[in-house]
């Protein structure tokens, strides 16, 4: 399980350096606008507009002034684009949280109508349910530095039905003794 946690975060780091290799930050930044315009209201994304390049400065205040001047100029508009995305996750929480509810209420229906409650548990399938649960900020992590456009539509669903499953199963699977 180790190394599938180590695999995820060398894909999170890959994702990051393609990202700041790859020269289409601009067009991503313009296409993430486009798409949040159809789920965001106007006054949340003229906030957003106004603070992506506020947190993008504070980021490269952080740094000293030579790390400054010589990788700003690469990387502003890939972390403008990370900073976006975060601040979208940061407004999509609650619907992470419904999500999460319904898991939990749907597991405990699911656990209330077994015939008898199990008395072996199954640690696997338990552990594969925090696991489940586990990947869920790192999809998030995915898709704040993917190169590619994706909708926040498509973000939310994925991680809907995976937050959904892990919460059921981790119900459903959870020892009944300890």
């Amino acid at each position: 399980m180790k190394l599938v946690w180590i695999g995820a975060f060398v894909l999170v780091f890959a994702s990051v350096a393609s990202l700041i290799s790859n020269r289409q930050s601009g067009r991503l930044i313009e296409e993430s606008w486009a798409s949040v315009a159809n789920v965001l209201p106007d006054a949340k994304l003229n906030e957003l507009l106004r603070a992506v390049p506020a947190y993008a400065t504070r980021i490269f205040g952080l740094f000293p002034e030579p790390f400054r001047v010589k990788f700003a100029a690469k990387t502003w508009q890939p972390v403008e684009l990370m900073v976006f995305r975060s601040l979208l996750v940061w407004h999509l929480t609650p619907a992470f949280a419904i999500v999460l509810f319904v898991g939990f209420i749907e597991g405990s229906w699911a656990r209330s109508n077994q015939k008898t409650l199990i008395k072996m548990y199954s640690p696997m399938r338990f552990s594969l349910a925090l696991a489940t649960l586990g990947f869920s900020p790192v999809l998030a992590l995915l898709w704040i530095t993917a190169p590619v456009a994706l909708s926040a539509t498509v973000l939310v669903l994925v991680i809907g039905a995976i937050a959904i499953l892990g919460t059921r199963n981790l119900i459903v699977n959870a020892p009944t003794q300890f």
